[in-house]
């Protein structure tokens, strides 16, 4: 039994129309407001306990990364001070509400359904943008567009044309813009050890590059039902087709479909690929050559595209062979150990965020790598 609209609902094609993300229109109206659909906002109380040296920030999209981010070693609290929350579930509000104040030892935040009442605070300096991934890159330019400075999940956007337009944006504005991506930060040291390594020439000129990722699941066919009362739906899939309501479609399951996400490619590759590449050299460069050796797709596909709407659809087997302009050759796969193994002229290691081991990093114990390395990584020279 399917569960469909029954009465015509314009406000979701205006409020695309009127905020896409195209480049002729970012400038002259980066944003519009309407109520239609929204549910009410929060009175806005400031916080108690707001700290002159910290930046006034808010937070869109509340899931299990926004969990992390702010439950874990990463916990961004000690250096925001948060003045809003926003999510398009009104249950997640009220759960990260009271646990902001809990935090915060008695502050308050503000919440919103619609992400563009928090652009239009003047208040706000930082946006930390945690939602799906085919919304990121709409928030993104829109914040940049506000003034606002912004934080964004990775993977930075769903297609190459997304990534090129926030790119645009962040030259136009003039905006600091960050991409999400943990495993560069202090609490991953083993990852700057494993790229200081490489750039030392611990095993001499890398020749490959195994990247492993797991395989994601392979799940459906799902039943429709009715969306959750708290959750706003018809929102929820933005530019996207319009579907029913599967719960696999969304909130932790987001990854698995094309329309919304990109599987374990784009989810765990975004941070393996990014650290290969830093570790090579080519961060601020790339591939010459991508090449997909073997894809296997958990459903039927037609003419590119699946044949169904119910399944989940990123592929579930996948070697994926990236050639850059040296000669070094990087393997994403499925296959494997989650990590990345560095093999080169003098030797190999293994690394990820729970292991650095192999022989050039137990010789470390008699030659340890020079004193400033890892600190300029850090610091980005």
């Amino acid at each position: 039994m399917t569960h469909r609209r029954t009465r015509r609902e314009p406000s979701r094609r205006e409020f695309l129309k009127h905020s896409a993300v195209v480049a002729a229109g970012m400038a002259a109206a980066p944003y519009f407001f309407s109520s239609n659909g929204f549910a009410a906002d929060s009175p806005y109380v400031p916080p108690v306990h707001l700290k002159a040296d910290r930046p006034k920030a808010a937070s869109i999209g509340l899931g299990t990364i926004w969990n992390f981010k702010f439950a874990k070693a990463q916990d961004l609290l000690p250096h925001l001070n948060i003045l809003a929350i926003c999510d398009l579930d009104q249950r997640r509000l009220v759960e990260k509400k009271e646990q902001l104040a809990k935090a915060m030892l008695g502050g308050n935040v503000a919440t919103y359904e619609d992400y563009r009442r928090v652009l239009d605070r003047p208040d706000i300096a930082v946006v930390h943008i945690c939602t799906p991934d085919h919304w990121h890159a709409k928030i993104a330019i829109e914040a940049l567009h506000a003034g606002k400075d912004v934080y964004c999940e990775k993977p930075l956007s769903l297609t190459i044309d997304e990534g090129k337009q926030i790119c645009a944006a962040v030259k136009k504005t003039g905006r600091v813009f960050q991409v999400g991506t943990q495993q560069r930060t202090e609490f991953e040291q083993r990852f700057f050890h494993a790229v200081a390594m490489v750039h030392d020439g611990r095993i001499g000129k890398v020749k490959r590059v195994t990247v492993g990722v797991d395989a994601p699941p392979s799940g459906g066919p799902f039943k429709s039902v009715a969306p959750p009362k708290e959750l706003n739906w018809e929102r929820w899939q933005g530019q996207t087709p319009v579907v029913d309501y599967i719960p696999e479609r969304c909130h932790e399951f987001f990854r698995w479909w094309f329309e919304y996400s990109g599987g374990k490619i784009t989810d765990w590759g975004a941070h393996h690929v990014d650290i290969a590449q830093w570790a090579l050299g080519y961060d601020k460069s790339g591939p010459k050559m991508i090449e997909p050796v073997s894809v296997k797709f958990p459903i039927p596909f037609a003419k590119g595209y699946p044949t169904r709407g119910d399944s989940y659809n990123t592929p579930i087997e996948f070697v994926v062979k990236i050639t850059y302009p040296g000669g070094e050759e990087l393997i994403l796969t499925h296959g494997g150990r989650n990590g990345l193994l560095f093999e080169g002229e003098k030797g190999h290691f293994f690394v990820n965020r729970g292991t650095l081991v192999g022989k050039p990093v137990d010789d470390l114990a008699q030659q340890p790598l020079p004193a400033d390395l890892i600190k300029r990584l850090y610091k980005g020279k």
